[in-house]
């Protein structure tokens, strides 16, 4: 009785990088770190948002979150979105590897690859309305640049507040049977918020934690 459920459990567990809930619970994106030789040096590309969208004017890796015609693939998704913003061939767009997968705050999980721009110019490059300009920063710099680290405070709580400015009690302890304590905020943390600054460019939140981790791989 119990071997078939064991071979099903082998079979099933053999990746182990699955985000339990991702597909039900989580909004789904992802996004590429895009490398480019500019002047025999390894640059980082990064664009900065357009005004009239959302988190306008703010820095981010090309990318968005994943469509029915992506089936699945969020490597898919990463390149079509680069292709669409950046406007550039998916064949110029070589994928190197999948970086992981950033469980953002905001209930967002971001698939992070790394990717080669096979372009030698900016110029090359055709942005949509999306993107208000894009800049590149060297490679070595953000090795030897020091990381800035802010901290906020982060906490759960059982009401939130909509656009009205109402409160809406999201849950009460007495009608679930939960101990008081839950009709108060809890799990109060801190959170670190990684900055880069680059020339005018402050690079930070999802990207500066991102940004971070994919340093990281050259201190191992």
């Amino acid at each position: 009785m119990l071997d078939p459920i064991l071979k099903k459990l082998k079979k099933s567990l053999k990746h182990t990088d699955i985000l339990i809930g991702k597909e039900d619970k989580y909004l789904n994106a992802a996004v590429l770190i895009p490398l480019i030789e500019l002047k025999n040096e390894i640059h980082i590309l990064y664009q900065v948002r357009s005004e009239h969208i959302r988190q306008g004017g703010e820095i981010g890796f090309p990318g968005g979150g994943k469509e029915e015609i992506d089936e699945g693939d969020y490597e898919r998704t990463a390149v079509r979105e680069t292709s669409e913003e950046l406007g550039i061939d998916e064949d110029k767009i070589e994928v190197i590897g999948h970086l992981g997968t950033l469980v953002a705050h905001s209930d967002v999980t971001i698939d992070v690859f790394v990717g080669v721009l096979k372009i030698h110019d900016l110029k090359d490059l055709n942005l949509n309305e999306e993107v208000a300009s894009v800049f590149t920063v060297p490679l070595e710099i953000l090795l030897n640049m020091k990381t800035e680290i802010h901290l906020v405070d982060m906490e759960v709580k059982p009401s939130f507040i909509v656009e009205e400015g109402d409160e809406v009690i999201a849950l009460t302890s007495k009608s679930l049977g939960l101990p008081d304590k839950y009709d108060r905020p809890w799990v109060k943390q801190k959170r670190k918020i990684y900055f880069y600054r680059y020339d005018h460019h402050i690079i930070w939140g999802m990207t500066g934690e991102i940004t971070k981790a994919f340093l990281d791989l050259f201190n191992d």
